[in-house]
């Protein structure tokens, strides 16, 4: 049975240069792709009367921050991330392996249920848990909380874009660092540990925190990656960054949270108490709806037809309707008169019995 961080290896289409010519078409593409958006976001800000040179000017400015308060941004920032999944599929469905819905769990598509199941858990785990949060925190010490912003257009539309946005960006990272790296790596060794370990400080090398920011979503993409192994798929995953940074971003958006970037050693607390807790109900939840982890092994492909020679050009289109009886070639007979010679012995003669 195969694992998820192998199914790119153990598949018969599988050869070394695929999955990194497949990275590189990605990035290719992905540098295109968000060049023609924010095109379009230009033309669109022209339309409406804004001057779109300043606004993408004033976005590149603001590059590497989610901006939770112009929400032209934010749509920008968010499907500048969510055009990646698109852009990674292509890329894999070009050069292979195939099926690319290996990519998303062990059995080539995506579990909708199960998605469904681990989402309803990471409302309550992350949803909860940051909620509770910042509901201690504001019983503990009103201050070091904010007063909500009052609830305008702005504020609903953020909300909006939030709830609609947030799973595709959610989905884009994991399906670029623990679908296709987990696997890229899975490809070199068969010990799982190696593709987690590997994708943890490249996943938090994206981020722009702090040293205790970027050690927070290091332990998140810790917890996610080994999720992946464990269940054979993205999905749990998915759930987790999703309602994770919905949780974050609405509390943002309604004012009570204004950096989520930065933190102390404290603030990892609540984060290993809150993935832990994500783990076990995920393993629960494995264990009694019978979650397939691995794959059954993909017979090889059919050998290609043989190769006939083409018929000669005189050749008769139609067969005769009845094949002529096969006839053996005569015994050679030397011609009459002709001299014996070494090794021939006349017909019927047979040497003399000592």
């Amino acid at each position: 049975m195969t694992p998820y961080h192998r199914l790119a290896r153990e598949t018969p289409e599988y050869a070394w240069w695929k999955l990194p010519v497949a990275g590189f078409l990605a990035v290719v593409g992905y540098f295109f792709v968000s060049g023609a958006l924010i095109l379009v976001a230009f033309l669109l800000m022209y339309a409406v009367g804004l001057d779109g040179a300043d606004r993408i000017t004033e976005w590149f400015d603001d590059a590497g921050s989610i901006n939770v308060d112009r929400p032209e941004f934010f749509a920008l920032d968010m499907l500048g991330l969510a055009v990646m999944i698109p852009v990674l599929l292509v890329a894999v469905l070009v050069t292979g392996p195939r099926p690319i819905g290996y990519l998303t769990s062990v059995t080539g598509r995506m579990r909708w249920s199960w998605l469904g199941h681990t989402s309803v858990l990471a409302v309550i785990v992350f949803g909860g848990g940051i909620g509770g949060l910042v509901a201690l925190s504001y019983w503990i010490d009103p201050d070091s909380v904010q007063s909500p912003s009052p609830f305008d257009g702005k504020v609903l539309l953020m909300l909006v874009l939030v709830l609609a946005l947030t799973p595709f960006q959610a989905a884009a990272e994991e399906y670029v660092f623990r679908g296709y790296l987990l696997q890229l790596v899975g490809s070199w060794t068969r010990f799982a540990w190696i593709p987690v370990v590997v994708s943890v400080p490249i996943f938090a090398s994206g981020h722009e925190y702090n040293l205790w920011g970027l050690v927070d979503v290091g332990l998140f993409g810790l917890m996610a990656a080994f999720l992946v192994i464990r269940t054979g798929g993205l999905e749990a995953g998915i759930a987790a960054h999703a309602f994770n940074n919905i949780a974050i971003l609405v509390f943002e958006a309604l004012g009570m949270l204004s950096d989520s970037s930065g933190g102390g050693p404290l603030d990892l607390i609540p984060t290993v108490v809150m993935n832990v807790l994500f783990i076990a109900l995920v393993e629960r939840s494995v264990r009694r709806r019978g979650i397939v982890r691995t794959r059954p092994p993909i017979p090889a492909p059919p050998p290609p037809p043989m190769w006939f020679p083409p018929a000669p050009v005189n050749a008769p289109v139609f067969a005769p309707a009845f094949a002529p009886a096969y006839q053996p070639p005569p015994e050679w007979v030397p011609p009459p008169n002709t001299p014996p010679y070494p090794g021939y012995l006349p017909p019927g003669w047979r040497p003399p019995r000592h």
